[in-house]
């Protein structure tokens, strides 16, 4: 997020893995100002990402909220606003072009099934997917690139 964000934008923003936000930018929820209710699921978002009390401050308020501050709630990794956008970029191009999509796909599951799972199940998950991973084209990928010490070229299998 670069410059201020409120509303609906702000919704679809909770709903990302990772959030940026540039220094100075800010944001707001500002339903109560405007006679509205919170929108499309973000007093859930809300409050499973920042807790109840972080949750109904930002929603009840409708204040404004600076980089710094929502970076300290937890809601956004503030990036310096001079580079923002080719930091996000750089990120992105990280992920893409350093990290195996298949193990992506199953750490996004692991976090999306953690809130409903103990730590015996979350375990018990893992170490089910750790060996099936150990047979794929990724692990040995991963391996092979870092003996290499060249780009991994993940396929995803």
């Amino acid at each position: 997020m670069n410059g201020a964000i409120a509303g609906v934008g702000l919704c679809i923003v909770l709903y990302c893995d990772l959030r940026f936000m540039a220094a100075g930018a800010k944001l707001t929820t500002s339903f109560a100002r405007r006679g509205l209710i919170a929108e499309h699921g973000s007093a859930w978002m809300l409050r499973q990402l920042i807790g109840p009390m972080n949750a109904a401050d930002l929603l009840l308020s409708g204040r404004v909220v600076e980089a710094a501050e929502a970076e300290r709630l937890g809601l956004v990794r503030m990036l310096p606003a001079d580079d923002f956008r080719e930091t996000v970029q750089q990120t992105a191009s990280d992920f893409a072009n350093l990290c195996s999509p298949r193990s992506m796909r199953i750490i996004k599951q692991q976090l999306t099934a953690a809130p409903r799972q103990t730590l015996a199940e979350a375990t018990q998950f893992a170490n089910r997917e750790v060996a099936i991973c150990r047979g794929t084209e990724d692990f040995r990928e991963g391996v092979a690139h870092f003996l290499e010490k060249r780009a991994p070229r993940f396929t995803g299998e």
